[in-house]
């Protein structure tokens, strides 16, 4: 029900601001293409074409890319190492360790076993699950909770293991469940449901009015930077008759 009722709010979004976003982002860029064509035509001595100073920024472009590699391959390297292992940390992610790590203590613990050798499987396994804890290995808790199975001299029936392996995995199962929908009711188009209809039509109408503020004002800004651009044209255009 809530990933419906946000599907239809993204619907009503995309309907009401959508066309205004995507005008709003073209504009931008075009700004900005504008712009880059302004600062590099009042660094050279003859009036370039819109082509030729494109071509050149995209040589700079280039030219920068190859410079900065290095620091490139540093960046990746902290991503791919330090700064995953940091991220690995968060919240949610401890947040469904630990309950899958109570769900697996629940249900293998040493305490229910019926006999001597059902207990050492017990212990056995869950030596393994705070290993897995220890190491915070959630994808061996999945697996354990998902995949356990009775012991190898069959002192456990298989119609019990497989009991156990279906109530693991409805555990874990509820588990993830409960982690998508505190995920869908803390984003930010769940928090927007929230406010009811009155508070998202208040959000709508007041980013209806912030994007048709900026639409205007970039457009302005446009037009100003295009006579910019015309006026320096004109200007080198002059600077060479008169050199000539």
């Amino acid at each position: 029900m809530i990933e419906l009722a946000q599907q239809e709010l993204r619907a009503t979004i995309e309907r009401r601001i959508g066309p205004l976003q995507r005008e709003a982002e073209s504009l931008r860029g075009e700004v900005k293409l504008l712009e880059a064509r302004l600062t590099r035509l009042l660094r050279v001595s003859r009036p370039l074409s819109d082509e030729e100073l494109d071509a050149a920024g995209e040589a700079e472009r280039r030219e920068g890319e190859a410079g900065g590699s290095a620091n490139g391959r540093d960046r990746t390297d902290y991503e791919n190492g330090q700064f995953e292992e940091r991220c690995a940390g968060n919240g949610a992610q401890h947040e469904l360790l630990r309950r899958l790590y109570r769900t697996l203590a629940r249900i293998l613990h040493p305490d229910l076993a019926r006999d001597h050798a059902e207990r050492a499987e017990r212990e056995q396994l869950m030596r393994l699950v705070n290993q897995a804890w220890e190491r915070r290995d959630l994808e061996q808790l999945q697996r354990l909770a998902a995949v356990w199975s009775g012991s190898e001299d069959g002192a456990v029936s298989p119609d019990l293991d497989g009991l156990r392996q279906r109530v693991a995995q409805r555990e874990l199962e509820e588990i993830q469940l409960r982690r998508r929908l505190r995920e869908l009711e803390r984003s930010e188009i769940g928090q927007l449901l929230q406010r009811g209809t009155d508070g998202v039509d208040r959000y709508l109408r007041r980013h209806e009015a912030l994007l048709r503020h900026e639409i205007a004002v970039l457009r302005l800004r446009r037009r100003r930077l295009m006579r910019l651009i015309e006026e320096r044209r004109r200007e080198l255009s002059a600077r060479a008759s008169a050199q000539g």
